[in-house]
């Protein structure tokens, strides 16, 4: 994983303990899946779902 990457999951990880104690479940889901993406390689579930393919390039 690249710098770039570890930085945000970094990021993710600290949004998702401030979900959590918000009780914002839908909010912790969506975080939750971004951040399993990100530790298979994968692409962000949320800019597939709502980007078309030029504009994530």
């Amino acid at each position: 994983m690249d710098d770039e990457n570890q930085m945000q999951l970094e990021r993710l990880r600290t949004v998702l303990e401030v979900a959590r104690r918000n009780g914002n479940q839908l909010f912790i889901d969506n975080i939750e899946r971004e951040i399993a993406a990100l530790e298979r390689g994968d692409c962000s579930p949320i800019v597939e779902e709502y980007l078309t393919e030029e504009e994530r390039s």
